[in-house]
């Protein structure tokens, strides 16, 4: 039984996919800034018609540590219709995080390294006319901070992100 539901279920995505027609990129790359939970530079580039990779640069804002990191992610876009296209897709985020217990000015920091693992969603609008496009996403995830005596996980906030960049 297990075997007849696979092959079912086997055979049912690649009907549905049978009709599906691969769009074009909508530009090859793109540079620009992102702001949000993350705000610096951002580019974002297609490897494939529907396979985008995208890297952002700069400080994080989450709890209870401010960062400094890069963000790479891998993503699947697919048109949606006149200049609006959807990605999902995942990424990986590594920098350094500051807050907690040094002391500065009579306030306690603390630094450690940061490495995390994120999933990626949203929607992109190309403009047909001009070379632009603008983005909005979400990307939680989970970033481990170490240092020599902690290695600690903690929720990425990275709720909501926009990006406006140069397409050429």
């Amino acid at each position: 039984m297990k075997k007849v539901m696979l092959f079912a279920l086997v055979a049912f995505m690649f009907m549905s996919s049978y009709n599906l027609k691969a769009q074009d990129a909508p530009y090859k790359h793109s540079v620009g800034g992102v702001v949000g939970f993350i705000e610096g530079f951002s580019y974002k580039g297609f490897l494939l018609n529907n396979l985008a990779i995208q890297a952002d640069a700069g400080f994080g804002i989450g709890f209870p540590y401010m960062s400094t990191k890069v963000n790479v992610n891998l993503m699947y876009q697919g048109y949606i219709k006149k200049g609006f296209y959807w990605f999902a897709g995942g990424g990986l985020s590594g920098g350094y995080a500051f807050g907690g217990a040094a002391t500065i000015f009579g306030t306690t920091f603390n630094s450690y390294g940061l490495l995390g693992v994120n999933a990626i969603g949203g929607a992109e609008y190309k403009f047909a006319k001009i070379p632009l496009t603008l983005q909005a996403d979400i990307r939680p995830g989970v970033a481990f901070h170490m240092n020599r005596s902690v290695f600690k996980p903690y929720f990425d906030y990275n709720f909501l992100n926009i990006s406006a960049r140069y397409t050429f």
